[in-house]
């Protein structure tokens, strides 16, 4: 199993009511306008992914879409932010308005490498550490020196 995962529309219930998630899903669609939250989802994990691979000591899943469990309830925030603003009467709480912040705060601190995120246990694009040369010695090679070898 992945530690890294694709948010679905039903993962959103834990975040909000059910009868919002409703309203959000169904109310104010055009004539055969499929789940707006759908592709709300996927704009959202595509910005986060965007953000974690802004750093590059960060690596991504190969599933496209996938985000780290650690930036799920932050995904979920930000997903149900922008699908508030689909139908006027919906009005933030005070507290999702702190954690749609707390969102883009945790999604910045990724991005600066503040803030820890799994290695995708999925894919083999593991990237090479940084490597820094502390100090070194100074070899002059020559026939001369290399004449034992």
């Amino acid at each position: 199993m992945s530690n890294w995962i694709k948010i679905i529309p039903e993962d959103l219930y834990d975040y909000l009511i059910a009868e919002q998630v409703d309203a959000l899903r169904k109310q104010a669609l055009a004539k055969h306008q499929t789940d707006p939250i759908v592709k709300i989802i996927n704009d959202v994990s595509l910005r986060v992914r965007s953000e974690i691979k802004s750093n590059r000591k960060n690596v991504l899943s190969a599933i496209p879409g996938a985000i780290p469990l650690e930036l799920k309830s932050a995904t979920c925030s930000l997903i149900l932010e922008i699908a508030q603003t689909r139908i006027p009467g919906l009005k933030l709480s005070e507290d999702q308005i702190r954690l749609a912040n707390q969102a883009r705060e945790s999604l910045n601190r990724v991005a600066k490498g503040g803030m820890y995120i799994s290695i995708p246990n999925d894919t083999k694009d593991y990237q090479a550490a940084d490597v820094e040369v502390v100090s070194h010695r100074k070899n002059t090679v020559t026939g001369e020196t290399l004449k034992g070898l």
